[in-house]
């Protein structure tokens, strides 16, 4: 009897593995990406269910104890609530400012990461020390299915974006997306991830020595905190590009007290991009310029327009790095401190 069961099980397998198969051979000569994903899933859900698969043989397992589940909790997030184990091994993010930092500033080290979309960054706010021997699996807006799958994780952290994928993200495991424009701050981003990961007094540690470091730049600037008024641009070829407090830096510079431009305080859109004709509008004390991967190097230099600038006129200019100032969690943002510290405190 005990064969007999044994030869359906290894016929059922048999069967996954057919299956699975003709799903790979199909899945790598269509050309059409929706139905290459769809193909996947099934690839996935069949592996996944053949595995899961509770073929009972009998008198075979009747000594064996019974494994006991995982320890679980339920989150809600962005797409709805998962079950989630409560104390994760094998953690996949899928986005690196503002996933992937939090998560490492938590001292948790990821399996795999999804890298940065922009071009000419991988990680945002982190240093390659930091993301040592962690997998990349594809980038944030085309995480691959197939790397998340082999690195068998517990636990997927991903973004409201992703939810094309959700179905299939969950197929592999419990899967939690952030929705990163319901939260007010990058600290309150933060608190939440932390919250999934069962990390609250660790998150509260970070953001203590944040505060910190903000109120020992307050100190050290003295009376020249009211004075001074600074912009932040981004500068592509002969385009400017100007964002609202959305951006982890304009909070960062809130935090500290200082002053910006009359016209990025009142910004309201979360994103501008300008002529270089408009760049007058933006001149203050000290201009940060932020200049975009892939684009000539301090082309806007060229330009007239440049030359009267006051901030120009006092050397006051000072151009930072986007894989710093676009960052999105605690570690990015204690970068993005050093060269507030650098540049400003005298």
């Amino acid at each position: 009897m005990a064969g007999l069961n044994l030869q359906i099980l290894l016929t059922k397998f048999q069967n996954i593995k057919t299956y699975c198969f003709c799903t790979s051979v199909l899945y790598f000569i269509c050309p059409n990406r929706k139905f290459k994903l769809f193909l996947l899933g099934i690839a996935i859900i069949l592996t996944i269910s053949g595995c899961r698969h509770n073929l009972q043989i009998p008198n075979s397992t009747a000594s064996s104890p019974l494994l006991s589940p995982a320890a679980t909790r339920v989150i809600k997030h962005a797409y709805g609530e998962t079950k989630i184990p409560i104390k994760p091994q094998r953690i996949i993010t899928l986005h690196d400012s503002t996933i992937l930092d939090p998560v490492l500033a938590l001292g948790v080290k990821p399996i795999g990461a999804a890298i940065s979309p922009e071009k000419g960054i991988l990680i945002r706010g982190i240093t390659n020390e930091q993301a040592k021997d962690i997998q990349p699996v594809g980038n944030a807006f085309e995480p691959s299915l197939e790397k998340i799958l082999m690195l068998k994780p517990d636990l997927i952290i991903g973004r409201e974006y992703q939810k094309n994928i959700y179905n299939l993200l969950t197929s592999i495991a419990p899967t939690v997306l952030v929705d990163w424009g319901s939260f007010s701050s990058f600290q309150d981003n933060f608190r939440y991830v932390a919250q999934v990961l069962g990390k609250d007094e660790q998150a509260k540690q970070v953001l203590n020595n944040y505060q910190a470091r903000v109120q020992e730049f307050r100190r050290r600037m003295g009376k020249r905190l009211e004075k001074i008024e600074v912009s932040v641009i981004g500068v592509s070829g002969q385009n400017i590009k100007s964002l609202n407090r959305d951006a982890v830096f304009n909070q960062i510079i809130d935090d500290i007290g200082v002053k910006k431009s009359l016209i990025q305080r009142n910004q309201k859109e979360r994103y501008l991009q300008l002529s270089i004709e408009f760049l007058t509008r933006y001149d203050a004390d000290v201009l940060f310029v932020i200049n975009e991967p892939n684009s000539e190097p301090l082309s806007y230099l060229k330009n007239p327009i440049w030359f009267q600038l006051k901030a120009v006129k006092n050397r006051q200019v000072y151009e930072v790095q986007p894989s710093i100032w676009f960052a999105g969690g605690p570690l990015g943002a204690n970068m993005i401190l050093d060269d507030l510290f650098k540049y400003l405190v005298k």
